[in-house]
C-alpha cells in the first residue's frame, strides 16, 4: 500500500472520528433544549486558529431559528475586550497599569475620603480596587438613566469595607472606570476605540457596542416558565464598558481563535502575553471550574484538571461562557438565552466540548455530574404573586426622586400599581413577609420596597438602595 493511500485512510479515519464527536455535541444540545424547555443554544469551537465546530439549536424568539447571523449579547465577556484595549494603551506607553487612577480621572470627581492616589489601573482590571458605587453600576446596566458624563456619578463612590482594601471582589465598577480612562486618554468613547483597535484587526465585523440591528436578529432573553421573552432585553443606553457588546457565533470564533495560535498576527503577540499574564490571585471555585487568578477580563484556572482561561457573561436571560485551553490550543464559546439555569447549562456544554475533543472515553459519564446542579433549579415552581393594593391612590401614585438613582414613577391602572425606574417597569406585588412591596424588574428576581411617611411626606425605601422621596 503506497504512502498516498495510507495518508488518505488516516485522514478519513480522523474526519469520521471528529464527525462522530460533533454529533455527540449536537445530540446533547438538542436533549438539553427539550429537557429544560430552552429557547436556543449557540456553540462555536476552535483549535489551532481554526473553527472546528459551529452550530445553533432552537430559536432566538418565538418564530426565528437560532442561526450564524443571530446577534448575541455577551454581557460581562465584554470585560476581556476592554482589558485588551487598556493593555494595548499600556504597551503603547499611553497609560501605565502601576499609576494611580487619579492620573487619568481627576480626584475631584470622587468623595474626598476616597484615596484614589492609592488605587491603580491594575487594581481596576483585577477587581482589587476596594471601591463600591451601586448607583453607577445599577444605572448603567439596568435603568439606563445616567448623566452624559458618567464621571458625575463618581461622587457616590464608597469603600466596600469602610476603608481602603485590596482584596479581590468581582464587580462592574473597575471596568466602568476603565471605559472612562479610555476616553480620557484617547478622546474616543470606549465603544469606538474597541471597534477600531480590537474588532477591526481581528475581523469581527458583526460585533458592536450598539444595537444597530433589527430585533428579529437578536437572541431575546427567556426563562423556563414562559414562552414569551422576559423584560430584561438590553437597550442602547444599558450597553456599558463592563457588559456592553453584541456579537455572533462567527465573530466569537474569530476572537477565541487568536488565543489558540502563537503565530497569529491579528493582535501583537507581545501584547497578548502581557494582557494574559497580568493577573492577581483569587483562589475560588465555581462547580468544576477552579478560579485561581483574574486579570483583564479573564479568569485563569482549571476545568476537570486542564488549565483554562475563561469568563462568564451573565445577564437575566443571556448566559454565555468563552474559554480556551492554552496547552491544547482549543477553545469554545457557548451561549444559552435562558435565565433559570442557562449559565450552568453553558458550563456543561463547554466541559463536554473539551472532553470529547480530547477523545475522553469517559466524557458522557463525567458530564452527568452537571445535572445534579442544574435539575434542582428547574424543580422549583414559579412563585405565585398577589397584586399589591393601597387604598389612597393619590397618596401613593406620582414621581419619587433619589439623587443616587433618579426618578421612580408609581402609576395605577386597571391591572394594579406599576413601578417604573428608567427603562425598568413592573407590577407591584404584595410582600407578606416584610409588610411591603415586591417588584420584579426581571421575572423571578425580587426587589423589595416599603412605604414610609414622615410629616405627611411619602417615601419609598428600596432595599439597601435607600430612599425615594415623593416630589
Amino acid at each position: 500500500m503506497n504512502r498516498t493511500i495510507i495518508t488518505l485512510i488516516l485522514l478519513s479515519t480522523t474526519i469520521i472520528g471528529k464527525s462522530q464527536n460533533y454529533k455527540k455535541i449536537d445530540s446533547l444540545s438538542a436533549h438539553l433544549i427539550e429537557k429544560y424547555n430552552l429557547q436556543g443554544i449557540g456553540i462555536v469551537g476552535v483549535q489551532n486558529n481554526k473553527v472546528i465546530y459551529q452550530n445553533s439549536f432552537g430559536k432566538t424568539n418565538q418564530t426565528i431559528n437560532f442561526s450564524d447571523s443571530t446577534k448575541i449579547y455577551i454581557a460581562s465577556n465584554t470585560k476581556a475586550f476592554v482589558g485588551l484595549a487598556l493593555s494595548k494603551l499600556a504597551i503603547e506607553k499611553k497609560i501605565d497599569y502601576s499609576y494611580p487612577i487619579s492620573k487619568y480621572i481627576p480626584s475631584s470627581y470622587f468623595p474626598e475620603k476616597i484615596e484614589v492616589d492609592k488605587i491603580t489601573v491594575r487594581n481596576l482590571m483585577q477587581h482589587t480596587h476596594g471601591l463600591s458605587n451601586d448607583p453607577m453600576i445599577f444605572r448603567t446596566a439596568y435603568s439606563g438613566e445616567f448623566p452624559y458624563d458618567l464621571r458625575a456619578l463618581l461622587k457616590f463612590t464608597v469603600y466596600r469595607n469602610d476603608t481602603l482594601s485590596y482584596d479581590f471582589k468581582y464587580s462592574n465598577l473597575g471596568y466602568l472606570l476603565g471605559g472612562i480612562i479610555i476616553k480620557e486618554v484617547t478622546g474616543q468613547d470606549w465603544k469606538e476605540y474597541v471597534s477600531d483597535n480590537i474588532f477591526k484587526p481581528i475581523g469581527m465585523t458583526e460585533t458592536s457596542a450598539h444595537i444597530d440591528f433589527k430585533q428579529s436578529l437578536e437572541a431575546l432573553p427567556f426563562e423556563h416558565f414562559s414562552t414569551e421573552p422576559i423584560s430584561s432585553r438590553k437597550s442602547e443606553n444599558t450597553l456599558h464598558s463592563a457588559g456592553g457588546l453584541y456579537s455572533t457565533l462567527g465573530d466569537m470564533g474569530k476572537w477565541i481563535r487568536i488565543f489558540t495560535d502563537e503565530n497569529q498576527t491579528s493582535i501583537n503577540p507581545k501584547l497578548l502575553v502581557d494582557y494574559l499574564s497580568d493577573r492577581t490571585i483569587v483562589e475560588n471555585r465555581m462547580g468544576p471550574f477552579t478560579m485561581d487568578e483574574y486579570g483583564n477580563g479573564w479568569i485563569y484556572g482549571t476545568l476537570m484538571g486542564e488549565k483554562l482561561f475563561f469568563h462568564f457573561g451573565s445577564f437575566n436571560g443571556y448566559e454565555s461562557i468563552m474559554s480556551f485551553q492554552p496547552e491544547n490550543k482549543t477553545g469554545v464559546f457557548v451561549f444559552v438565552n435562558e435565565r433559570v439555569g442557562g449559565q450552568r447549562i453553558s458550563a456543561m456544554l463547554s466541559a463536554y466540548f473539551y472532553s470529547i475533543m480530547s477523545n475522553d472515553s469517559n466524557a458522557d459519564s463525567k458530564i452527568q455530574m452537571f445535572s445534579q446542579f442544574i435539575d434542582p433549579m428547574y424543580e422549583k415552581p414559579k412563585k405565585e404573586r398577589t397584586l399589591f393594593s393601597y387604598e389612597n391612590v393619590d397618596e401613593l401614585t406620582g414621581t419619587y426622586y433619589s439623587p443616587k438613582y433618579g426618578n421612580l414613577m408609581v402609576d395605577k391602572n386597571s391591572g394594579g400599581y406599576t413601578f417604573s425606574l428608567g427603562r425598568l417597569k413592573s407590577f407591584a406585588y404584595l410582600d407578606n413577609e416584610n409588610n411591603g412591596i415586591i417588584i420584579e424588574w426581571t421575572p423571578g428576581i425580587e426587589e423589595h420596597f416599603t412605604i414610609s411617611k414622615n410629616q405627611g411626606k411619602v417615601k419609598l425605601i428600596y432595599d439597601d438602595f435607600g430612599e425615594f422621596i415623593k416630589k
